[in-house]
Order: C-alpha cells, then sequence, then structure tokens
C-alpha cells in the first residue's frame, strides 16, 4: 500500500462535517479539531484533540461480517469501500456507532485518530485498494454497534461501507429446569433451561445454547437448545442441570438443582415357589404359583395360558388337563405398563413335528452364489422339548438340545458345499422326523484339486484323457490342440460325484505327433471360461516324491515322515523306504508303501531310543526308479541305551593306552641300550633299520564317528575307492552327536536328492544341502 502517515491530534480546530438524516453532511455542526503536525525522516507525526463532539446519528449498512469481541480485549476491523464510493484523490473517513468520528485517512495516506480512540487505533488498510483495516484495543460495551465511513468532502455517507462490533458479555444465570410432566421411566420428559444475554448491541444476532449436567456429569445431547427432551432410562433418581452459552460466546454459571424420581411399570418379577416347568398328569390339581412385582404404583395380576388369559389373581390355581398343557405367565400391570413373568411349564407330552425347516426362508431348494451366506432355520413343535440336528448328508453341522428350534449359517458358501441339508427331531416319544433343504451353489469352474492333468500311455496305444472340474450349474467342455492330429477331441462328461463333473475324450493309436499338451476349456456363464493345459506323455520311470520331511513327533522307537508323490508315469507306481544309522554303512529295506495320489504320511518304527537315522525314499513303477532319492536325517526320542556302556568301555581304552605307551616306552629303552653296545662292538645298523622301514604299510582305519559333532576330512578304506563319486560324497548337514537330551535334533535335518546307489559314504565338508526337496543334484566338491 502507498505510504502512511500516522497523526495524533493536540489543539487548532478542524472542522469535520456531521452527517444529517438525508445522509448529507452540516457543515455548521462540523466539529472543531485543531491541526498541528511535525515532519520526523518520511513520517509525519500530528497531534490532534477533539473540541466539539458531532451531533446526530450516523447511519449506513455493514459491507462485512460483525467483529465478535470479549470486554478489554482488542478487535480487528476489516472492509471494502464499495465501488465507486471514492472520487478521485478523495479522503474518507470513519464513523462510531454513536456518530463520533474514530479516524480519516486523507487522500496523501494520512492516517488521523480522535479522540478517546486515537491511542488504542492501529490502522492497516490500503486506501488505494479500498481497503479499511484497523484494530480497536481495549474494547469496553460502549464501543458495541455499527461503524461506518463516509468520502472526505463529500456530503454523503458512503453505503454499504463499515462493520458492526459485538461486545460479548455472559448470559444470566438459568433458574431451576422445570418439567414438562410426571417423569416415566421409558417415556420422554422435557426439561427446559432459561436465560438472557447479555452481550451488545442488542441486535447481535448470537444464539444461547444449553449444556445439560446428570449427576454433575455432561449429558451427550443431539440439540444443544432449550428445551432438553429425552427418554428417562433408569427407574432410579437423578439430578440434573443446565448452564447457557453463547455462539462463540461465553458461559453462565450452573443453574439449580432439579431432582427427578420416575414412576414405572412392574419388574423384577418372582414366582413363589420358583420352580420353571411341572411335570402335570392330566386331571391332577395344577400347582399353587404366587406372583409378585415391584411397581410404582402398584400392580394388578393375571395369569396368561400360551398367550391367553387364564385368571385374573396373583396366584395360580387349577385343574390341569391337555387342554392347560403349555407355558404359563404371570403379567403384572399398571398404569405404566404391564409386563411378563418367566415361563412356568406344564408337561402333557406329543411327539416332535417339524414346522418350518428352509435356507434363506426358501424351503425345498435354494440357490446362492458362490461366497454368499446361508442361514438354515428349523422349528419344531413338540413336548418335551425336542433334540434337533441340522446335517448336510451324514456330517452334523449342529445340534440343538432340548429346544424347539435350530439354526446354522454357512458365512460363505463354498462350490464344495452343495446337496442336501437335513433337519431331524425326536423327544424320544414317537418315531424322528425328517425334513430336507437341497442347497444350490452357484461357482464358476474350477479343478478337483485331487486330479492331475498328465497321462502317459505307449507308441500305438489308446488313453482316456480325464479331467474332473467343480461347476455349478453344470459347464460345457471343449477339448483343442494348436498342432493338427488326426484325433477326435469331441469328448464326453459324466457327473462324478453330486458336485463334481469329469470331462474325458479317448485318444486311440497314438503317434509321436499325438504327444503333447491339450487344452481344455471350461465354462457355465458363471464367471469367464478357464482353459486347463493337459499334457499326454510317454510312459516311464515314475518322477522322484518331493516335499520329503520329518514330522518332528518322534518317539522312542519310531519316526514320522511323510512325503508328496510325483507323477506316477503312466503305471502304479510305490515308495520303498530304507534306513542306516548314523556312522554305520549298511542300508536297511523297511518297507514300501503304494501311492494313493495325495499326501502321504507313515510312521517307520522298531528304531533305537536316541538314535540318528539317514533315510530315504524313492519311486519305482513298472518301467524303472525315479532319477534319484530323497533323504532327510532323523533322531528318535530318548537316550542311547549303550551310553554308559560307551563312557565305560572309554575309561577301559584309558588304562589300556596307557599300559601300552609304558611298554612301548620300556622297548625303546631296551632297544636303545642293545644298539649301543652293538655300535660299541663296530655292527652297523642302517641298512637294518631301512629295510625294516620299507616293509611296513599303511592299514587302513575304520574310524569310528562317535564324539565327533563334524565330519571333515576322514578317509574310506582303499577297497571302496571305484564307489562313483557323486554318490559317495554327499552333502550333509552338520550330524551332531546327542547325548542325553534330543534338543535340536529335528532341527539338523535335510533333505537329499540324487543318491543312485548305496555304497559306503565319503563325509566331504558337512553343511546344509541348498538342493532340498527340487529334483537337483548337488554340486561335486569341485564344482
Amino acid at each position: 500500500m502507498g505510504d502512511v502517515h500516522v497523526h495524533r491530534y493536540s489543539t487548532s480546530v478542524l472542522r469535520y462535517p456531521v452527517r444529517q438524516d438525508n445522509n448529507t453532511l452540516d457543515t455548521s455542526k462540523s466539529q472543531l479539531i485543531s491541526l498541528r503536525w511535525q515532519t520526523t525522516g518520511m513520517v509525519k507525526i500530528f497531534s490532534a484533540a477533539i473540541f466539539c463532539v458531532a451531533a446526530g446519528v450516523v447511519s449506513g449498512a455493514p459491507s462485512a461480517s460483525p467483529v465478535l469481541s470479549a470486554v478489554s480485549d482488542t478487535a480487528r476491523f476489516s472492509w471494502e469501500i464499495p465501488q465507486g464510493g471514492l472520487g478521485t484523490g478523495s479522503s474518507f473517513f470513519a464513523l462510531s456507532p454513536a456518530g463520533v468520528a474514530v479516524f480519516t485517512m486523507t487522500a496523501s495516506g494520512i492516517f488521523l485518530g480522535f479522540g478517546n480512540y486515537g491511542d488504542r487505533l492501529e490502522y492497516r488498510g490500503n486506501i488505494t485498494a479500498r481497503n479499511v483495516t484497523f484494530t480497536l484495543s481495549n474494547i469496553q460495551t460502549s464501543d458495541a454497534g455499527t461503524y461506518t465511513c463516509g468520502a472526505g468532502g463529500s456530503a454523503i455517507v458512503i453505503q454499504n461501507c463499515g462493520q458492526k462490533l459485538i461486545v460479548l458479555g455472559k448470559p444470566t444465570t438459568p433458574g431451576r429446569p422445570p418439567v414438562s410432566t410426571t417423569p416415566v421411566y421409558n417415556q420422554p420428559v422435557t426439561l427446559t433451561c432459561s436465560s438472557n444475554s447479555t452481550t451488545v448491541p442488542a441486535d447481535h444476532g448470537l444464539t444461547l445454547t444449553y449444556t445439560w449436567q446428570r449427576d454433575n456429569t455432561d449429558i451427550s445431547v443431539t440439540s444443544p437448545g432449550s428445551p432438553y427432551t429425552f427418554t428417562v432410562s433408569s427407574r432410579d433418581s437423578h439430578n440434573y442441570r443446565c448452564r447457557a452459552r453463547e455462539s462463540r460466546g461465553l458461559e453462565s454459571e450452573w443453574s439449580q438443582v432439579y431432582n427427578m424420581e420416575p414412576q414405572y411399570g412392574p419388574y423384577q418379577i418372582s414366582l413363589t415357589p420358583s420352580t420353571s416347568s411341572y411335570n402335570v398328569t392330566e386331571h391332577q390339581a395344577l400347582p399353587s404359583i404366587t406372583c409378585s412385582a415391584l411397581c410404582r404404583p402398584g400392580c394388578s395380576y393375571r395369569w396368561l395360558h400360551n398367550g391367553t388369559v387364564f385368571s385374573s389373581e396373583a396366584v395360580l390355581q387349577g385343574q390341569a388337563d391337555r387342554s392347560k398343557s403349555g407355558s404359563y405367565r404371570c403379567q403384572p400391570s399398571n398404569t405404566h405398563g404391564s409386563s411378563d413373568s418367566v415361563t412356568v411349564s406344564f408337561d402333557v407330552q406329543y411327539p416332535a413335528d417339524i414346522s418350518i425347516f428352509n435356507g434363506n426362508s426358501h424351503s425345498g431348494s435354494v440357490t446362492v452364489n458362490e461366497s454368499y451366506s446361508v442361514t438354515l432355520r428349523c422349528q419344531i413343535d413338540s413336548n418335551p422339548r425336542s433334540v434337533i440336528r441340522l446335517l448336510n448328508g451324514t456330517e452334523e453341522l449342529t445340534r440343538a438340545d432340548n429346544s424347539l428350534t435350530a439354526t446354522y449359517r454357512l458365512e460363505s458358501a463354498d462350490c464344495r458345499q452343495r446337496g442336501n441339508y437335513s433337519c431331524t427331531a425326536t423327544n424320544n416319544i414317537g418315531a424322528p422326523v425328517t425334513r430336507r433343504v437341497e442347497l444350490l451353489v452357484q461357482c464358476s469352474p474350477r479343478l478337483d484339486d485331487s486330479k492331475q492333468l498328465k497321462f502317459a500311455t505307449t507308441l500305438g496305444g489308446d488313453v482316456t484323457v480325464s479331467v474332473s472340474v467343480l461347476a455349478y450349474p453344470p459347464p460345457t467342455f471343449t477339448w483343442s490342440r494348436v498342432i493338427s492330429i488326426s484325433q477326435d477331441l469331441t469328448g464326453s462328461s459324466s457327473p462324478a460325484s453330486d458336485i463334481s463333473i469329469t470331462a474325458s475324450v479317448h485318444l486311440t493309436n497314438l503317434q509321436q505327433q499325438d504327444f503333447g499338451d491339450y487344452s481344455l476349456t471350461v465354462g457355465n456363464g458363471v464367471g469367464s471360461p478357464v482353459t486347463y493345459t493337459v499334457s499326454v506323455v510317454p510312459v516311464g520311470p515314475p518322477q522322484t516324491p518331493t516335499q520329503f520331511r520329518d514330522l518332528d513327533n518322534a518317539t522312542t522307537s519310531s519316526v514320522w515322515l511323510s512325503w508328496l508323490p510325483g507323477f506316477n508315469g503312466g503305471h502304479p507306481q510305490m515308495f520303498p523306504i530304507e534306513y542306516r544309522q548314523f556312522a554305520t554303512r549298511t542300508w536297511t529295506v523297511y518297507k514300501s508303501y503304494d501311492d494313493t495320489g495325495e499326501m502321504m504320511v507313515v510312521e517307520v518304527t522298531g528304531l533305537i531310543s536316541g538314535g540318528i537315522y539317514i533315510i530315504r525314499l524313492h519311486a519305482k513303477n513298472h518301467y524303472g526308479n525315479s532319477d534319484g532319492y530323497v533323504l532327510v536325517e532323523s533322531v528318535t526320542a530318548g537316550d542311547p541305551p549303550d551310553q554308559q556302556k560307551l563312557e565305560a568301555s572309554c575309561i577301559s581304552t584309558g588304562v589300556l593306552a596307557g599300559a601300552t605307551v609304558g611298554t612301548f616306552l620300556l622297548t625303546l629303552l631296551i632297544g636303545g641300550t642293545v644298539l649301543i653296545v652293538l655300535y660299541r662292538k663296530g655292527y652297523r645298523v642302517t641298512n637294518i633299520l631301512k629295510g625294516a622301514a620299507q616293509k611296513r604299510h599303511p592299514e587302513p582305519v575304520d574310524m569310528d564317528n562317535r564324539g565327533y559333532s563334524s565330519l571333515d576330512h576322514i578317509t574310506v578304506p582303499a577297497q571302496y575307492s571305484n564307489v562313483e563319486e557323486e554318490s559317495e560324497k554327499q552333502q550333509y548337514t552338520q550330524l551332531k552327536i546327542y547325548e542325553n537330551t534330543k534338543a535340536e535334533a529335528a532341527a539338523d535335518t535335510s533333505t537329499y536328492e540324487g543318491v543312485t546307489e548305496a555304497p559306503p559314504v565319503t563325509y566331504e565338508s558337512i553343511s546344509a544341502s541348498p538342493y532340498q526337496n527340487t529334483g537337483a543334484h548337488p554340486p561335486g566338491p569341485h564344482e
């Protein structure tokens, strides 16, 4: 903005026009203001004192939102002078709500503050941008009202130029809240809170809202106004009070307390005696039962039999017959309502009958999309109550004993859950009763998990390629192949179960070009069609099984193993298991298992306690063996039975070794003496010693591995040197000796593949194999 020069007034006279009712200014009633200024640098400082206060009331609509301020605070005013409100080079002035000049701003940018406003003003506007912005400090209630402005030399006050100042005051303290009606539990009641605003000016436009407390705790209300309407939620007495708050303003003090003691209908109904069921023989007297309840005001009583009024007394009595079987309830009532007691049953027995059994409220048959929920509901009529079972085929989903209803919810229906569901009920009176609902689950096609997509046959042979698919509605199947062949790929389909359909195509007299991949496209209108690749390969040996592992639940004489069968090569396969104890060289054939087509789990028994075993597995069929073995290390639970013998053997060995060393030293001493004597007699022993050395040969040492935590650089006897290096130099996880514990035994296992025969093993640098459960052979020691 341009230069603003701030001035204060002292003496001298300045005439300032005063507005008349017709928006003109009367110069005869002008204020007399004296001016005196001095120049300091770029800022001119003026002093002024108002000698005469303008008469009359100034009007003019404000052009900005009201300014809100508390007493003693600083208020900030900001508005724009309307377009055309100022002439070229004109000054403007501001008037208080009382018509007193507040300040003027000359066209040259000199700001003049008047009277008691002078020291409280700070001007921040821009006359060039027609912006009027200033702050007024130490606000008082007398400052409240609308501030307007006018052109300097004009006789017209500028319309829509100004702003209202609202000075906030504290609302008056409300009185005790009056209540609209007698409070009743669970009924609406209205409390009223009343306060007056002290904010000025009176047309400030602010509204009062009210805060409520119950027992000195704030209440969350949906409407903060007064009156306050709510539902009485307690039969106990409570204290209520309120206070007022002006929007964007101050709060009043709390009102006096109102104590509310509500009335209520009957509750805590009791029956004497409290027995809930009776076995009553027809035509005998009904048990005498007295009913009582808490009520304000007091209650009257009646008894209901199966919902119909039976008597109008507090005491139930009478003669029993079949028509009186069922449930009885006591119903006390007063002017505020009625309530029912617990049910008392008089039992006249009859067999169960299913009145309702449905799925999602549909009986007979219900169709849902996959992943949608299904609620099965069965309702029984019987006395006594029945045992109700909801079944999927023969599988029990839920059971409700001594009940008249049973419900079961399938949170997310699966394609495999299609089928017939039934509700069966019995109470041992008559025969059980059953009702059925058929559940149809619409689902897109997907493979039956138990089926493979690889088939094998011989050259010139026949093969039936079949794929089982889960889908509803029943899908269509299309066989195809990119390569042209002479085979008929029309195919057929047939139900494999209630939820599975098998698509088949029969291939005959297969030639070399007929082997390979075929495509099967399946669609049923639910989701997009899916295409599966089915392979036809020549018959041959089976694939090596995978995922061979120890299940870590060994006993002292057995371990549990699992593996996943591979493709059987077109002929039934079996899985031989062999094992050998650590530090031995002989494999023991344990047993062979027929292929089940699923993950296989077996127990290998007959092992010793605390033993460490290497177990290997491969597959074989009519055409040969799989490419290699898979191996795993297992440890049985408990301690080795020969541990104490081993310790005793070590002691005996130490004694024997000591004796041997002593004998050897004594022999050296005697031999040295003999040599000295012979040397003195002129004998030469060099040739004798050389001859003896040439006759010595290194003997193979069969090392016992016990006591070694790693088996590096242990050689095998020379007679095994012709064994294949690939088979001998297997990579093993570090094999540890476990003494008196089985801790961490399961962790030190590894799976090995690629073993083709069973020679004594050379233990190379022992480390974890990177070829677990893969079909790859581990590299040789120099790879």
